[in-house]
């Protein structure tokens, strides 16, 4: 009988699994659309999990848009959602966690035990030593044009991260360990793996960043 693997994961080790990717815009508005769904849109609980778009101020030419389209325009929904505090990473996870139990014991009529969460330092740091050596992302895409969106608004090809399945996979299966957007793991000033806007040796797999509070 073939092994139940969690959703978004690949096996590792007998226990261990990791994502096969940085998580999506999609995925994360579809914690936000449940969140707001059990709580209101307009309670507590569904504004902590709204991630803070002010993050790009300052880095980009393309600050402006971005802070306004990048979380919630189709045409990001595969990018890596950013702006994440660590606490909401956390919180995340166990969202994620109760979801996928319900989904298994709906489907299996049993209990799975499973625990969704930050890497250590040590697991992030094997599973990257396994990546493919840092590729830049800069540059066009394949269209190499300005996309139209429905308001008439021009949405310039120049974001600097890429879709969380670009580039090749590890050996593990694994995609941009290295690059796009900076991991978080359990150890709360850190992350891991640098940036759109990182030097390749800060991308080292040995290298530590600091953790400034949202990423």
């Amino acid at each position: 009988k073939k092994p139940f693997v969690p959703p978004g994961t690949v096996q590792i080790t007998e226990k261990l699994f990791a994502d096969i990717s940085e998580i999506s815009n999609f995925s994360w508005l579809e914690y936000m659309y449940h969140t707001g769904m059990k709580y209101g849109g307009n309670s507590p609980e569904y504004k902590s999990v709204i991630p803070d778009t002010s993050v790009w101020h300052h880095q980009t030419p393309h600050a402006e848009m971005l802070s306004r389209l990048y979380l919630r325009h189709p045409r990001f929904r595969e990018f890596p959602v950013v702006g994440i505090t660590r606490s909401q990473a956390e919180a995340f996870c166990k969202w994620r966690t109760q979801k996928v139990k319900e989904f298994y014991a709906i489907r299996y009529k049993k209990e799975l035990k499973i625990n969704y969460r930050l890497p250590t330092k040590e697991e992030w740091e094997f599973l990257a030593d396994n990546a493919l050596p840092v590729l830049r992302n800069r540059g066009k895409n394949e269209k190499g044009n300005p996309l139209l969106n429905s308001r008439d608004v021009y949405i310039a090809d120049t974001v600097p991260t890429k879709p969380v399945n670009t580039f090749e996979a590890s050996r593990f299966g694994l995609y941009n360990l290295l690059g796009n957007v900076a991991e978080m793991i359990q150890n709360d000033s850190i992350v891991k793996g640098g940036s759109w806007k990182h030097s390749i040796n800060d991308c080292r797999t040995g290298k530590d960043l600091v953790y400034s509070g949202a990423s």
